[in-house]
């Protein structure tokens, strides 16, 4: 059973909470008015407008965590802890507050949803057990689902979503996992044909194993036949009104002249967009409801003309569309379930009108909102930004392929946990790139062996210490490595930053000395060390200069910082590690040069 948070009514309630909090007086000033004044601590005035906005948010966001309602309480105290200033008047705050709660508790969940991607609000995972799998509805036979995306680059965290989820079913029902590969789209989204490897290659690193790979333009002469069993029923016809002409009738709910001609007529015309006719000079068209409420489902295009095709495989010229070519497929390739974007609602009532003429059974279809990961940029522009030299390529740390979330050092094991925990939806859910860093860290932090790491090196003097050669344990322990070995010498380095904060006070150098920290180290000496107290000492993170190496250390952002590590690293390829007090990082070994792309802290 999921619990729901219970609703605060009465504002002695609240007022008791928020006196948890702080104390306030009894009554500042008028609550009742939109123009109250309250000052934050830089005598900066704070409008009711900013509160409410802010309460408008915690709610929809308490909202989206506890099953669709928010609890007033709840909002009250995130909204006291981001805005100490609404203190100053608790029961004004108190008000406003519980009119939104109510408001927002009387939306549907849906409407919450598309009110927090609207204010673009991210929101915590959901909780794990409101988001369980459900079972498939209509299970007869062998589950057969598939995966079709456009080969115009790698596969990127969202297309991920979909792969894994129907991924995830196939293996509950020992069910099959085809990949169709949808490549025809000649003119805005065309192919690549480095893709056509690098698709395999990603569903390989997250553990999917198809059991067929097809590409979609390898079926054109199956798409031909079944366009023309359409025409001779009658239930297609080609269509050569001018482009503006038919979208003006349409509009209209108007028949164009071309859909009344006999299939004889419409079979001379379709062999002709073979040869004769030119781009935009017809259309083959579905036969729908022409009157029917939503224009995009009246005599939807099928397929259409493109004599100069930019394609890596194939040269056609006459192109099948996406709800043709893929309703023909899901039909002979027996799919049984179908999950994909709530965008493509429109396409399964089009692709109806198919199944009907057919006399087939249409799959179940599952509808999921989209996942919006704040912090993870799209991949949309990327093949531009690559062709124009402003990304290194389509692992460049700043996109959210899965090569580039790969060479940043994230498990694909996180990638699937995430994935299946946000669950399926049709509503939008938006959540933070922290959120998924979250996931990984789990998963890789007790088995990721730790390393000293300095950025911008501060050279330091520190001949005057007992040195020696010092072996410590990894913390955590890797069994296959329980400890390590630092060659210190006279010379280590620092952090520039750490020796500019700390220069001149009592430091100490982590697991080696304490000591006043300058150019040159002054130890303490060891008798004096018991009559210390160690608390609040500031422990510096250190690498020994003759057993150190550079490295380059890449952010999210694609800047760069250069830095120090200890040697110990020279040997580790594509392999995270974790620089102390840095952070995760993937390290690369890439001409004699050792970078490491920042994973998350």
């Amino acid at each position: 059973m999921v619990w729901r948070n219970s609703r605060i009514s009465h504002c002695s309630s609240l007022a008791h909470c928020a006196k948890q909090k702080a104390s306030y007086p009894k009554k500042a000033i008028k609550s009742n008015s939109s123009a109250i004044k309250i000052y934050n601590s830089q005598g900066k005035k704070i409008t009711m407008q900013k509160i409410k906005d802010l309460a408008e948010k915690l709610a929809l966001k308490n909202a989206a965590q506890h099953g669709g309602r928010a609890s007033s309480k709840a909002v009250l105290g995130s909204l006291l802890g981001a805005l100490p200033e609404a203190k100053k008047d608790v029961p004004a705050t108190i008000k406003i507050i519980e009119q939104i709660v109510q408001d927002i508790n009387s939306m549907t969940e849906e409407q919450q949803q598309k009110q927090i991607s609207t204010l673009k609000i991210a929101t915590a995972m959901p909780k794990k057990e409101k988001q369980v799998m459900k079972d498939l509805e209509g299970v007869e036979k062998t589950v057969v689902m598939r995966f079709a995306p456009n080969p115009n680059g790698p596969l990127s965290f969202g297309h991920s979503r979909q792969a894994i989820l129907n991924w995830y079913y196939v293996k509950k029902y020992k069910g099959k996992f085809i990949v169709r590969l949808d490549d025809t789209d000649p003119k805005i989204k065309t192919p690549l044909k480095e893709a056509y490897d690098w698709i395999p290659e990603d569903l390989m690193w997250l553990g999917i194993k198809p059991d067929k790979i097809i590409c979609a333009s390898s079926r054109f002469p199956i798409y031909y036949e079944y366009a023309e069993k359409l025409i001779r029923m009658g239930a297609a016809y080609v269509c050569v009104c001018p482009r503006e002409k038919f979208a003006q009738l349409k509009k209209s709910a108007i028949a164009c002249p071309c859909r009344s001609l006999t299939p004889k007529e419409h079979m001379m015309r379709w062999k002709k967009m073979f040869k004769d006719y030119q781009d935009g000079e017809a259309v083959l068209r579905i036969k729908t409801d022409i009157k029917h409420k939503n224009p995009a489902i009246r005599d939807w295009p099928a397929a259409r003309i493109v004599t100069n095709p930019t394609h890596p495989l194939v040269d056609y010229q006459v192109w099948p569309l996406y709800d043709f070519a893929s309703a023909i497929d899901d039909h002979l390739l027996g799919i049984t379930h179908l999950i994909r974007g709530i965008d493509f609602i429109a396409t399964s009532e089009k692709q109806g009108y198919l199944y009907d003429y057919f006399n087939w059974k249409y799959p179940k279809d599952i509808q999921t909102g989209k996942l919006i990961v704040e912090g993870m940029k799209s991949t949309s522009d990327a093949r531009k930004l690559i062709e124009e030299g402003k990304l290194t390529g389509w692992d460049d740390v700043r996109l959210g392929t899965l090569r580039a979330l790969k060479k940043r050092g994230f498990t694909p094991q996180a990638i699937i946990a995430f994935i299946t925990d946000v669950g399926i939806k049709k509503s939008d859910i938006r959540v933070s790139e922290k959120n998924l860093c979250a996931y990984n860290k789990k998963i890789i932090d007790s088995i990721t062996s730790r390393y000293f790491y300095v950025e911008e090196p501060q050279e330091i003097d520190i001949s005057t210490t007992k040195y020696t050669n010092t072996t410590r344990i990894i913390n955590p322990p890797v069994k296959s490595q329980v400890a390590r070995k630092l060659n210190i010498g006279t010379r280590i380095y620092i952090a520039k930053k750490d020796y500019e904060k700390y220069q001149g006070k009592f430091v100490r150098l982590k697991e080696f000395a304490y000591g006043i920290l300058d150019k040159k180290f002054r130890p303490v000496d060891e008798k004096d060390l018991p009559k210390i107290n160690k608390a609040g000492i500031q422990v510096l993170q250190w690498v020994p200069k003759r057993d150190s190496v550079d490295v380059e250390l890449i952010m999210p952002d694609n800047t760069k910082h250069n830095g120090k590590a200890e040697s110990n690293i020279n040997t580790l390829n594509n392999k995270t590690v974790q620089f102390e007090r840095v952070g995760f990082a993937n390290l690369i070994q890439k001409n004699k040069k050792i970078i490491a792309y920042f994973t998350h802290t």
